[in-house]
């Protein structure tokens, strides 16, 4: 397949425009990868799933595939319910660049990726570093098959890890970038003590309702600083269960009725409520805030349980 090259030059001159491929070296690793060997299907807006090996859905198919868009590739039921959710995805090109380059790599640098998914940002960073530097790790084990059989096709084989990505790959040298393609709501603490001296953390922190990237620098053993960016991540979040698309393992949760005695009156404009400046800054003094969809005004609520807000 020859005609791929084409479409990805076309993704890398737009992401080039954006202001996001300004290392001419991650502008190699997106022209050299092949999008289309990590996302050989994926589920459409409608759900159905556009298949690479079907010829009457193979245009389709490499236009989505080398388009700035984010392609779910994975699903699984929530227990208890009729609904699918989303479980691992292929990241909006434009996202993993701003990431990447925020990674701020040398050559040498070790990274720890966590969440493997579909193995494509891995084989960028093999790319870019080779991949004897590069390590990462994803909860399901038939992802991270998945990921190194595709890898291999390539001549990529960096270490891979299934497991839980909050505990990270303990017993490994430590780590001089660690990028987390998953969201956390706060940065766990192993990811830290497995960073080397003066190491930066790429994430995405995130609550119920607002998301922001983070760029952190290791000052000590036990603590990093850094800063929130004005770009949310939006990444699923960091599961705790394989078989569960559910943050924390748990069941989806319906609320039958509001409670009106708590309503107040309020000169905010709801509309402001909408700037996600303000959402993340009411995320963090009120860790336990949701979002909420009405159904009908006058009977239910549906809290949500894990579709962006």
């Amino acid at each position: 397949m020859t005609d791929w090259r084409a479409r990805a030059r076309r993704l890398v001159d737009d992401l080039t425009d954006q202001g996001l491929l300004a290392d001419p070296r991650w502008r190699s690793a997106f022209e050299a990868v092949p999008r289309h060997v990590f996302v050989p299907r994926y589920h459409g807006e409608d759900g159905l799933p556009v298949d690479g090996a079907n010829p009457e859905q193979r245009d389709a198919w490499l236009d989505a595939v080398y388009a700035d868009s984010t392609l779910v590739t994975q699903v699984a039921p929530v227990p208890g319910t009729d609904l699918l959710w989303s479980t691992s995805s292929s990241t909006m090109p434009s996202l993993m660049a701003r990431m990447l380059e925020l990674l701020d790599v040398s050559d040498n640098d070790r990274v720890l990726e966590i969440g493997t998914g579909s193995g494509y940002n891995a084989a960028l960073l093999c790319h870019r570093l080779t991949d004897t530097h590069i390590a990462s790790i994803d909860l399901d084990p038939t992802l991270i098959a998945d990921a190194q059989e595709r890898l291999a096709t390539l001549g990529y084989r960096p270490h891979l890890v299934a497991g839980d990505g909050a505990a990270g790959i303990p017993g490994t040298t430590r780590h001089d970038r660690i990028i987390a393609t998953c969201a956390v709501p706060a940065i766990p603490p192993a990811w830290i003590t497995q960073l080397a001296p003066d190491g930066l953390i790429v994430a995405d922190v995130r609550g119920e309702i607002a998301s922001s990237l983070v760029v952190l620098r290791r000052t000590n053993r036990q603590t990093v600083r850094g800063r929130f960016l004005a770009h949310p991540g939006h990444f699923m979040w960091l599961r705790a269960e394989v078989g569960n698309p559910l943050r924390d393992g748990g069941t989806y949760e319906t609320v039958l009725s509001l409670d009106h005695s708590r309503q107040r009156t309020t000169d905010l404009d709801p509309a402001s409520l909408d700037d996600p400046n303000l959402r993340f800054v009411l995320q963090l003094l009120a860790p336990d805030i949701r979002s909420i969809w009405l159904d009908d005004p006058s009977t239910a609520v549906d809290i949500e349980g894990g579709r962006e807000p």
